[in-house]
């Protein structure tokens, strides 16, 4: 369930994404296209999410897998946002709403977050009365990965997902994925890469939310001093107008 090790595991991978992903949604018909792991999209107001790992079926049917160890970082409201993220991307530009294709946001947790006692959750938008599906396309799928039951399909896949010893795993295509990243040096590379590669991500991140916390202060000067405008002062920092107009409204009262 570590994040940086699932996501060298599966990024790229069509065979073991299209496994997970089988198992999950109890169905054999499904043939994985792509795989892009860690694939950032980005809203309308700048706000963005990461992916862990995006996927596409040959029905044109989405999928976003998110292997959460951390409850508060599973919350509905978040599924809600990524599913919201997903269709932003899928629709182009005067293309109409009906070819917005079915979507799947799957979070596989290390707990049982919705605390039912089910193996797994499954989400459609529906009528309240009558629980008549709303038909939207869009799916929300919830995997307790407390639930190791091997004589399941599922159960057996949590096992492998959360278990380090590849000896001990039910599925030989996770097996051998896993030997591969731990036992040969090729993987111990790509392990070293991906290590790189998030450490970087963190670095970068520091840098952005410092520069931010700059460019707000900064904003916030100019404001006050009131010699440009607004518009001035969102083309000289990387805050959008709404923003500074925002803060306008609060320094002015």
């Amino acid at each position: 369930m570590d994040d940086i090790f699932m996501n060298a595991c599966l990024g790229g991978d069509l065979e073991l994404t299209e496994l997970i992903i089988r198992i999950v949604l109890d169905r054999n018909d499904l043939h994985v296209l792509s795989v892009e792991s860690q694939r950032v999209m980005t809203n309308l107001a700048g706000r963005s999410i990461e992916l862990d790992i995006a996927a596409t079926d040959d029905a044109g049917v989405e999928y976003n897998i998110e292997i959460q160890q951390a409850d508060s970082e599973a919350n509905p409201r978040r599924s809600r946002y990524h599913s919201s993220i997903i269709d932003a991307h899928a629709l182009k530009k005067n293309t109409p709403f009906k070819a917005l294709p079915e979507t799947y946001v799957i979070f596989i947790t290390k707990n049982d977050v919705l605390k039912g006692g089910s193996p797994i959750y499954f989400f459609e938008r529906m009528e309240v009365k009558t629980g008549r599906p709303l038909g939207d396309g869009t799916h929300i799928v919830y995997v307790n990965g407390a639930d190791k039951n091997a004589e399941t399909a599922l159960g057996r896949l949590m096992n492998d997902l959360q278990c380090a010893n590849p000896d001990k795993m039910f599925y030989k295509p996770i097996a051998d994925k896993v030997r591969y990243l731990k036992e040969t040096d090729e993987g111990e590379k790509i392990m070293s890469q991906v290590m790189d590669d998030w450490m970087q991500e963190i670095v970068n991140e520091a840098i952005s939310i410092n520069s931010a916390q700059k460019d707000l202060e900064y904003a916030q000067k100019l404001i006050q001093f009131g010699v440009i405008s607004l518009e001035d002062i969102a083309n000289l920092t990387t805050l959008p107008l709404e923003k500074i107009q925002s803060l306008a409204a609060e320094i002015r009262g």
